[in-house]
């Protein structure tokens, strides 16, 4: 044998067992801090400094929205959006894109601050995801209320620098053509130029993020009021039977994330719905665990799940603010199938065009302050309890109602189911028995008095054979 040549391969494989032990040593010395690709984003800041417990309005992005490089574009389709669509990145002699009638001119007061709750089905080691969940979370950090207003994943919008497309494809965009503060920007901008609202800030997050918040509460308990039935359902929990029957269930995460993701045997609006309750829900444990102001820590837990621009002390500022929150100022809308249209693209994709003067009107009555009957209930201050021959409406209106503020209990003994609702007065309770019947849709006709000094109720409510628990 050669000893030269042995010689040289044990100086090879020393110097190559040198480089690898210098560069483990450096990774464990020097470790890599994960950031988001829209908050590490140097040239996107929402320049909110921190005054007191009143967060200041963000000032806009203002840099124009083009993509970092303006060579060949590839058609991309997002993951099971069935659009074919190549988009076209925005240039100096593209004309200007038009913005939607609908614009704010006041309609946002000015101390309320937007944030848009994204949730993806991105996963690990997937290229393309679709935004499937939007909701505009609204603050009025001067009245201590909270609007949600869920945006159909399906409405069919005008994307900064893309064109026509369903929304829930706006961040991906984002990402995939670099654009400014990625795709939670373009998402901000999309919103703005088509429902005229400002979002000042972004909470984005996947399926494990939302069952892992679920599960460090605990679970959460869930008033279901409508059946919901999917026998073969799959996620990356594996595949289950869906059978939720209406009564107030316990939920851990994966058992709520079905609940809020199910939609094939019911739709977009419905599942809209859910996913507004389940976040009801999980400000409702959150707050009986007196968990909002520890919510630093919990961050802590989460902040590998979520991306968000908010800074710790604004979120801070935001924990504060829900801790005073009642469930009666909290509001729940939704652009649905009232204020959307149908249709169907030249592709044969189904989305919904957006009827700008119904959502204006959706967007006014969102904004509006908690309307005034609000403070006469809490005023009354009424003991109501809740009869019924069904214990399981019984318990869903209890629970309902209480969510509302009001001081409801369900009665432990069954009546005889009754042919209709009705609402019967103990003591002049007006403004709580007009809300009853609004609130449990009961013909307000209904509402009869009733005379009994030693009643142990102000209000009793019967919920007849005519009382329908799902409330779509």
């Amino acid at each position: 044998m050669n000893p030269k040549l042995v010689r040289n391969l044990i100086v090879g494989n020393l110097a190559v067992y040198t480089v690898v032990a210098a560069l483990l040593a450096y990774a464990y010395l020097f470790p890599s801090t994960p950031k988001t690709r829209a908050a590490s984003n140097t040239v996107f800041t929402n320049n909110a400094p921190f005054i007191s417990i009143m967060l200041p309005t963000p000032t806009p992005y203002s840099q124009a929205l083009v993509p970092s490089s303006p060579a060949a574009i590839k058609t991309v389709v997002p993951f099971e959006t069935p659009i074919p669509v190549t988009p076209v990145p925005r240039t100096a002699t593209t004309p200007a894109l038009q913005v939607a009638a609908v614009r704010d001119q006041g309609l946002v007061p000015p101390t309320n601050l937007n944030v848009i709750l994204l949730g993806t089905d991105q996963r690990a080691g997937q290229s393309n995801w679709r935004t499937d969940t939007l909701i505009l979370l609204t603050i009025n950090q001067q009245e201590k209320t909270v609007g949600m207003l869920t945006i159909p994943r399906d409405l069919y919008v005008n994307i900064p620098g893309i064109g026509k497309q369903r929304i829930n494809t706006a961040d991906f965009y984002g990402y995939y053509y670099h654009y400014p503060g990625d795709g939670p920007n373009l998402i901000k901008q999309t919103i703005e130029q088509n429902l005229g609202i400002r979002v000042h800030y972004f909470v984005r997050g996947g399926f494990d993020a939302f069952r892992k918040a679920i599960d460090l509460l605990g679970g959460i308990q869930v008033d279901v009021d409508c059946p919901l039935y999917e026998q073969d359902f799959y996620d990356d929990y594996g595949h289950a039977t869906l059978n939720f029957q209406p009564g107030l269930q316990t939920m851990d995460g994966v058992t709520a994330l079905r609940y809020a993701r199910s939609r094939y045997t019911t739709n977009d609006y419905d599942r809209g719905r859910r996913q507004r309750k389940v976040i009801l829900a999980m400000w409702d444990k959150a707050t009986a665990l007196n968990l909002l102001p520890k919510w630093p820590e919990l961050y802590e837990q989460m902040r590998d799940s979520i991306q968000t621009d908010l800074s710790p002390v604004e979120m801070a500022a935001f924990a504060y603010i829900g801790a005073q929150l009642k469930m009666n100022q909290i509001k729940s809308r939704a652009i649905d199938n009232r204020s959307t249209i149908p249709y169907i693209t030249p592709e044969g994709a189904q989305v919904l065009l957006p009827n700008p003067e119904k959502i204006h009107a959706v967007l006014v009555e969102f904004f509006a302050p908690i309307a005034d009957e609000v403070d006469a209930v809490a005023t009354e201050n009424a003991r109501i309890q809740i009869l019924s021959g069904n214990p399981q409406a019984a318990g869903i209106a209890a629970t309902a109602l209480k969510r509302q503020g009001l001081n409801t209990t369900a009665a432990a003994e069954l009546v005889p189911l009754a042919a209709s609702s009705t609402i019967t007065l103990y003591k002049n309770k007006p403004a709580t028995a007009q809300r009853l019947a609004a609130l449990l849709r009961i013909d307000p006709a209904s509402i009869q008095t009733a005379t009994d000094g030693a009643a142990p109720f102000d209000i009793v409510v019967n919920l007849g054979r005519n009382y329908n628990a799902c409330q779509k």
